[in-house]
């Protein structure tokens, strides 16, 4: 597997030792946020970290919880980071840049695996929507049509976890495919241009941005290929945890109400993130992606919202360790919490 800049593995390493260095991590076992009241009605100040360089479809409900000010109304005030993927977004929370994080579990487990002190508190999609997307004219059919392909990948992202073990999983070796290694926001463009034959990433975002372009898209996704991981929930340092417990509840709850806002009219929650992203995210483009992703989250009615499922955690660290080069003793129980979840 061809590779043009360090892979997310490296980046994970890196991340370790600054947090192993004590440099930029405050003490794991009781890191404050940035400014926290104790009075009785004061606001609480949170520091999230997205997922993205930029504003995308799923992030709907977070523009609607701040617009709607639904963040105030938990006693909430949130302020927002874009790193360059949910790799970066970890890296973010373990070092106490932030204090929550809108990540990929998979790559999650994986950061948690390298010894960033992070946990998850709440996983929303239920199901994997990662994959690999192709123009129309490259088949992909199965993952023997992987081999020979330019796939461009995020090293910070989410996919550059799942397409190293997605190979290793389907016995492609290293010498058969060239890893193009792009930012996030550059890999839809790479594919349009030809740079690349295929992208890894969420599939329903890269087949929707193609349509909207006149171009027909398709693809498949990891699970579809035989690799079946978690997707994306909500991340948060150890310390804040444990300091914190109640913010985090609160954040969730009003995640929640925003997220059933968004089901209930994705056109006008577009619109609000629209506004909020200058010009990045098209109306059109929002309701297409969000009709693609609503179904694959849990509903905010379901008693087991958020719930996260010790067979789940138990498979991708599994996966991660046989076929994407994980290493690490911290055990797939530890990873997760639902101590933290709003009543139903």
């Amino acid at each position: 597997m061809r590779t043009e800049t360090p892979t997310n593995g490296r980046r994970l390493m890196i991340a370790t030792a600054l947090i192993a260095s004590g440099g930029l991590l405050a003490a794991c076992s009781g890191g404050a946020p940035a400014s926290t009241s104790t009075d009785a009605g004061a606001m609480e100040d949170l520091r999230l970290s997205l997922d993205w360089s930029t504003y995308v479809a799923y992030h709907a409900p977070f523009a609607v919880a701040e617009e709607q000010g639904i963040y105030e109304a938990h006693g909430l005030n949130v302020t927002e980071t874009l790193p360059g993927g949910s790799g970066d977004a970890l890296i973010e929370v373990g070092t106490n840049k932030t204090d929550i994080a809108w990540a990929d579990l998979s790559t999650a487990a994986a950061s948690m695996l390298q010894g960033v002190p992070v946990t998850s508190v709440a996983k929303v999609q239920a199901s994997n929507a990662s994959g690999l997307t192709v123009l129309e004219g490259t088949p992909l059919e199965s993952a023997d049509d992987v081999r020979g392909m330019r796939i461009g990948s995020t090293p910070g992202g989410s996919d550059s976890t799942l397409v190293g073990a997605f190979l290793s999983a389907n016995g492609i070796s290293e010498d058969e495919v060239q890893i193009v290694n792009l930012p996030a926001n550059g890999k839809f463009a790479a594919l349009m241009t030809g740079e690349v034959d295929a992208i890894s990433g969420q599939v329903y975002f890269s087949v929707s941005n193609a349509r909207a372009q006149g171009q027909e898209a398709s693809g498949l996704s990891y699970s579809e290929l035989g690799l079946e991981m978690l997707d994306h929930g909500f991340v948060s340092s150890d310390g804040y945890i444990e300091s914190n417990p109640e913010s985090i509840t609160k954040f969730l709850d009003a995640y929640r109400e925003a997220l059933q806002i968004t089901i209930d009219d994705p056109a006008a929650a577009c619109e609000t993130l629209v506004a909020k992203a200058d010009g990045a995210l098209l109306q059109d483009d929002c309701e297409s992606q969000l009709d693609l992703w609503l179904p694959l989250v849990t509903p905010t009615d379901d008693a087991e919202w958020g719930s996260n499922v010790p067979g789940e955690w138990e498979s991708t660290v599994s996966i991660l360790k046989e076929h994407g080069d994980a290493t690490g003793d911290r055990a797939p129980d530890s990873m997760f919490t639902n101590d933290y979840l709003p009543a139903s």
